[in-house]
This record gives structure tokens, C-alpha cells and sequence, in this order.
């Protein structure tokens, strides 16, 4: 709406202007019409009338005056036009420069406002990233948990079972040790045997038949009651005795081949007991592995349960910071917000300011138009009057044409008394070439004063292309302040989402107190981090701070990331490391005193540019005031151009009376106008 009503206007400029290009060009074309009728007038005066030279001195200290008072009025408005344009110039340029300012820091805001954009965008994607890695390291503290708790069971499992085993092979090892004795002894037996059957053999040879078979009826009844039991005891006759050596013999090798068999079975278990003896030691050495690993174990788990003691009480310091931020943040929420009504109340006052100003300056507006069109008639009447000044004159040099014709058809007595008329103009050649000189000066007075007047219409022109320059200015800088609102009304809604973020981070941090401290991290740490989270220089700022906040999203989210950056750049420098909830949480301080500072950097903007508008209004108005001073003094040149049209048609008409007197024959009612004709 209030382009469309610039643009009507700007077009109503327009027009006005061409048509007071053309009204201009109508009073030039007067003024040299106005020359000739003076000329003629001259011309008609010197042959109608015969002045005496009391009339003409008065009538040439009249032209004298008024061609004085020309010269001073045309000096003095070409001196208040050449002061106004040199005004003009030097506020146009300090507003030219004033305007480049303001875009240059429209710029820098501008750019600042992207770059803190893309760091808090960088700085939410950093967090993100984090959440994420501290999500799957506490995934991975679980499953090594699991798998910990898993390998504990299976080393208590393969603890019970090798110890299991070590008690078989203990047994298997005391049957064998017992297994080795009988087979000893058995050897022994069979060794005892074999010695008593060598005896037997060497006494047969010898043959003591009888001892040899109260021997073998010995040795008979020793073998039949060792390996027999309790059988009936056989008596070898000594007929067959060759037939029992074979056997004997036959017995000694089955005995032989027996003791070779339990040798190599003694060998066997030999080997069998010095593999299992390794299988012992290697068992043992196992246990022995396991039992370390087992301590081993023991001893992370009990570094782990410290590092989750000293979680928990930095989480339990972190909500006890979280608790005094939080009441600090209620208090500085109240504070803005009172301060935000209170900026709100005062833009709505600058507006309705602003307002009624523009509506001022509208109806001034209409008030120009009127007037404009006002001139635009009156220029329109003057061009008609002129139109009919010059239709007049055909008129008359035709009736003048007219008359010649018609005096030179006269009798002679009208010759003679035309003759009569015209013979005082002889008298006054000299005054007449008198007033001719000065009528050729006026003419060029006038000529000069005509320069001058294109000069001030040229002026005038480029003051009207200045004011259309500064409409535009104006316009600019009503855009800007629509701009600015709006920004105004998209920070304030950021600033509620940024707070509303504030408090979901503080939240998470209260709700998930273990993924803050996965790390482990000693006491020292926790006490620097609480230090220097309460002594920074953002926090103290925000606890003293008391100014504006702003109702800016942009501003608001750059200066909560860079006082993000600074802090964590500080803590960086110290050796601490925070994790991205605590950094939200502790540095929301800084943010609200940085956007204090740039609220109140946008505020000084804000009435400086008001300033800046107030002044071109004023110089509008100014402006509008000199337009239509030079409005009305072209009206009184207008009206005074109009007297010497005035004069023509009163010497016409004393021109035309001769001529009318010689028609109608009132010479003689008629001789007081010439003095001389009647004497």
C-alpha cells in the first residue's frame, strides 16, 4: 500500500514537473511576446499621443524604479536559490554518506550473523557427534561388561573342571603306583620261580633223581599253592620227566615272554604316568594363568566401580551446579522479559511516531498536489490569456493595416488633419530616440532576466531530482525499519526455541548423569571444571548485566555459539574437557550477556537511523517551503508580466481614437486629450 502510494506520487512529482517545464516555457514565450507588444506599444504611444516632458521624466523615474526593483528582487532570489542548492548539495552528500555507513554495518551484521549461523550449526553437529560416540562407548562399557562377566564364569568353570581332571589323574596315578607294586611284586615272584626251576634244572642234569623229585614235589607244591590256590598237588613220576623239562622249558619261556610283556607294560605306564604328570604341570600352569587373569579382572572391575563413584558424584556436583544455573536463568528470564516488554512498549511508540509523522508528511503530500495543480491551472490561464494577447494583436495590426488602406482612400482634409496629428512627433524625435535607447536596455534586461530565470528553472529542476532522491532515501530506509521489525519478531521467536533447547539439554544432563563422565577423570579435574565454570568472565557478566536482551534469533544464536567457542577454547587451553550438555548448560550466561551487548549496539542503530529520517522530513519540508515560495514568486511575476499587456491595450485603444474620431467627427468633443491640436 504505501509503495503504491510512493509511486502515485512519485508519477504526481513527474507530472508537476512537466508541467512546470511547460508553464515555464509559456512565461518565456510571454515575456517575448510581451517585448513586441512592448515595441508596438512604443511605437503606438509615440504616434498616437504627444506627451509633455513632465509625463515622460515621471514615467521614466517609474521605469527606473521599477527596473531597480527588478534588478534587487532578481539578485536577491538568484542568491537564495545559489545558497539553497549549496545546502542541498552538502546534506545530500552528508546523507549519501551517512546511507553508505549504515550499509556497510548492515553488511558487517549480515555477516557476522552467517558466520555465527554456520558455527552453531558446526557446533550442533560436534554435539551430536559426541551424544553419538558417548552413546556407543557406554554400549561398548556394557557388552565388555558382559563379556567380562562371561569370562569370569567360564575361568571359574575351567578352574573346576581342571581341578576335576587333577583329581582323576591323582586317582589314575595312585591305581597305577598300586598297578607298578603287584606287577612288581609279580616280577619278583616269577624272578624267584625262574631261580628255583635253574636250581631244578642243574640237579636234574646232575641226576639226583631223588632229591630232584622231593624237589619238584616241592617246588610243585610252592608253584601249585603260589599260582594255582589250593589244586590238588600231581606227583611227576620219573618216566616223565624229560616230557616235564620240555615243559618247564616251555613254562620258562611263557614266563620270560610274560616278564618282557609286563616290562613293556611297566614302560607304558612309565610314559603314561610321565604324560600325565606334564598334563599336570600344564593344568597347574593354567590355573595359574587363569588365577592371574582372575586378579587382573578384579582389579579393573574395581577401577571401574571408583571411575562409577566418581561419575556419580560429579554428576550429583553437576546437578547442584545445574540447580543454582537454573535459578540464576529464572531470575535473568524474568529481567529480559521485562525488558524485552519494556523495548517492545518502546518500538510501539516509535511506530506510532513514525506513523503519525508519515501521515504528515502524506497529507503535505496532497497538500503539494493541490497546489500543483492550482499552478498548473494558473499556468494554464496565463497560456490562454496569452493566446488571446496574441490574437488581439493580429486583430489590431490588421485594423491598423486597415486603416492605412483606408487613410490613404481619405480626402485631403483628413490628410491634413492626420498631418496636423503627427507634426508634434516631430518635435520629440529626441525623446523618442531617448525612449527608444531605453526601451533597447530594458529589452535586454529583460533578456538577462530571462537567463536568470532559465538558470533558476534549471535549479529548480535538480532540486526536484534531489527530493525524488531523497524520497527514494526515505523510502530505503522505511523498507530497512519493516526489515528490521521483522528480524526483530524472528529473533524473539529463536530466542524462546534457543531457550527451549537450553532447557532439553539440561534436562538430558539431569536425566542420563553417566554419559557426562564415560572418561575417566580425577578429582583435581572436577574441582577445576566447578572452579572455572562459576569464576569465568561470561558468568560473572551475566550475574551483573541487567541491560536489554534482545529480540533477535540470529544475534542470539551467535553469540551463544561464540561464547560456546570461547569457552571451550579456554577450557581446551587449560586441559579440561566438558562434554557438550555441561558446555550448553554452563555457558548459557554468556550468550545472554553478548546478545545484551549487541541489543543495545542495534538500539543505538535503531535511533540513530530515526535521527537520520527526522532530518530528511526536515529538509523535506524545508525543501516544500522553498518550493512554494518559488511558486508564489512566479505567480507575482506572472501578475506583474500581465501589467504591460494592460498598458498595450490602453495605448491601443488611445491609438485608435484619432482614427475613430475622424470617422465619427468628434474632433472637436475630443481636443482636451491634445492640448496643442486645440490651441
Amino acid at each position: 500500500m504505501l509503495e503504491r502510494k510512493l509511486s502515485t506520487l512519485q508519477t504526481l512529482v513527474q507530472h508537476t514537473q512537466k508541467a512546470s517545464e511547460n508553464g515555464w516555457q509559456a512565461l518565456i514565450d510571454e515575456d517575448r511576446l510581451l517585448s513586441r507588444l512592448e515595441v508596438l506599444e512604443s511605437q503606438l504611444v509615440i504616434y498616437s499621443k504627444n506627451h509633455g516632458e513632465d509625463t515622460l521624466r515621471q514615467e521614466l523615474v517609474a521605469l527606473q524604479d521599477d527596473k531597480h526593483h527588478y534588478e534587487i528582487t532578481a539578485k536577491e532570489s538568484l542568491r537564495r536559490v545559489l545558497q539553497e542548492k549549496l545546502e542541498a548539495v552538502r546534506k545530500i552528500t552528508d546523507l549519501e554518506q551517512s546511507l553508505g555507513n549504515a550499509e556497510n554495518n548492515c553488511c558487517y551484521l549480515k555477516e557476522i550473523t552467517e558466520r555465527t549461523q554456520n558455527d552453531l550449526k558446526q557446533l550442533a553437529a560436534d554435539h551430536q557427534e559426541q551424544r553419538k560416540e558417548v552413546e556407543q562407548l557406554q554400549k561398548k562399557l556394557e557388552e565388555a561388561k558382559k563379556k567380562h562377566q562371561e569370562e569370569l564364569e567360564k575361568v571359574e568353570n575351567e578352574k573346576q573342571e581342571l581341578i576335576d581332571k587333577l583329581e582323576e589323574v591323582t586317582k589314575q596315578e595312585k591305581i597305577l603306583c598300586a598297578k607298578v607294586e603287584s606287577l612288581q611284586a609279580d616280577n619278583d615272584i616269577t624272578n624267584e620261580q625262574l631261580a628255583v626251576m635253574k636250581t631244578k634244572w642243574e640237579n636234574i642234569k646232575e641226576g639226583e633223581v631223588d632229591k630232584i623229585i622231593s624237589n619238584d614235589d616241592d617246588s610243585t607244591n610252592i608253584i601249585d599253592k603260589n599260582k594255582l590256590g589250593e589244586q590238588n598237588v600231581e606227583i611227576i613220576p620219573i618216566s616223565k620227566m624229560d616230557q616235564e623239562s620240555e615243559d618247564l622249558q616251555e613254562k620258562l619261556q611263557d614266563t620270560q615272554q610274560l616278564i618282557i610283556n609286563y616290562k613293556a607294560k611297566i614302560e607304558e605306564l612309565e610314559s603314561k604316568v610321565k604324560s600325565s604328570q606334564q598334563e599336570v604341570d600344564k593344568i597347574q600352569s593354567d590355573l595359574d594363568q587363569a588365577n592371574r587373569d582372575c586378579n587382573k579382572y578384579l582389579l579393573e572391575i574395581a577401577a571401574l566401580e571408583m571411575q562409577l563413584k566418581e561419575a556419580h558424584r560429579q554428576t550429583e556436583c553437576s546437578s547442584d551446579l545445574n540447580t543454582h544455573l537454573e535459578a540464576l536463568e529464572q531470575k535473568r528470564m524474568i529481567e529480559a522479559t521485562r525488558d524485552v516488554k519494556q523495548q517492545i512498549l518502546d518500538l510501539r511508540d516509535q511506530l506510532d511516531v513514525e506513523k503519525s509523522k508519515h501521515k504528515e508528511t502524506f497529507d503535505e503530500l496532497i497538500e503539494k498536489k493541490r497546489l500543483l495543480q492550482e499552478a498548473l491551472q494558473s499556468a494554464k490561464q496565463s497560456r490562454n490569456e496569452a493566446e488571446q494577447l496574441k490574437n488581439k494583436v493580429k486583430t489590431l495590426q490588421d485594423e491598423i493595416d486597415t486603416d492605412k488602406n483606408t487613410r490613404q482612400r481619405d480626402s485631403p482634409h483628413v490628410k491634413s488633419s492626420h498631418e496636423s496629428t503627427h507634426r508634434p512627433t516631430a518635435k520629440n524625435k529626441s525623446e523618442l530616440n531617448s525612449l527608444k535607447e531605453e526601451c533597447t536596455n530594458l529589452r535586454k534586461r529583460i533578456h538577462a532576466i530571462e537567463t536568470e530565470m532559465k538558470l533558476s528553472r534549471k535549479e529548480n529542476l535538480q532540486l526536484s531530482s534531489d527530493y525524488n532522491k531523497l524520497q527514494d532515501s526515505h523510502r530505503e530506509l522505511e523498507a530497512l525499519k519493516v526489515k528490521l521489525e521483522h528480524k526483530a519478531i524472528l529473533w524473539k521467536s529463536n530466542m524462546t526455541d534457543a531457550q527451549k533447547e537450553a532447557e532439553q539439554a539440561k534436562q538430558e544432563v539431569s536425566v542420563n548423569p553417566a554419559m557426562t563422565s564415560l572418561s575417566p577423570i580425577p578429582p583435581t579435574t572436577t574441582t577445576t571444571i566447578t572452579t572455572t565454570t562459576i569464576s569465568s568472565p561470561s558468568c560473572s557478566a551475566y550475574t551483573t548485566t541487567t541491560s536489554t536482551t534482545t529480540t533477535t534469533t540470529t544475534t542470539a544464536t551467535t553469540t551463544a555459539a561464540a561464547a560456546v567457542t570461547a569457552v571451550s577454547g579456554k577450557l581446551d587451553q587449560q586441559g579440561i574437557g566438558h562434554s557438550p550438555d555441561r558446555l550448553s548448560s554452563d555457558q548459557l550466561p554468556a550468550q545472554t550477556g553478548q546478545t545484551k551487548d549487541l541489543v543495545s549496539d542495534l538500539t543505538v542503530k535503531c535511533d540513530k537511523y530515526t535521527d537520520e529520517v527526522r532530518s530528511l522530513r526536515e529538509e523535506l519540508s524545508s525543501m516544500l517551503e522553498d518550493y512554494q515560495y518559488l511558486r508564489d514568486k512566479s505567480k507575482l511575476l506572472s501578475f506583474i508580466s500581465s501589467i504591460p499587456l494592460l498598458i498595450l491595450l490602453f495605448a491601443i485603444l488611445i491609438a485608435f481614437y484619432p482614427t475613430l474620431e475622424e470617422i465619427t467627427a468628434t474632433s472637436s468633443e475630443l481636443n482636451w486629450l491634445d492640448p496643442d491640436t486645440a490651441a
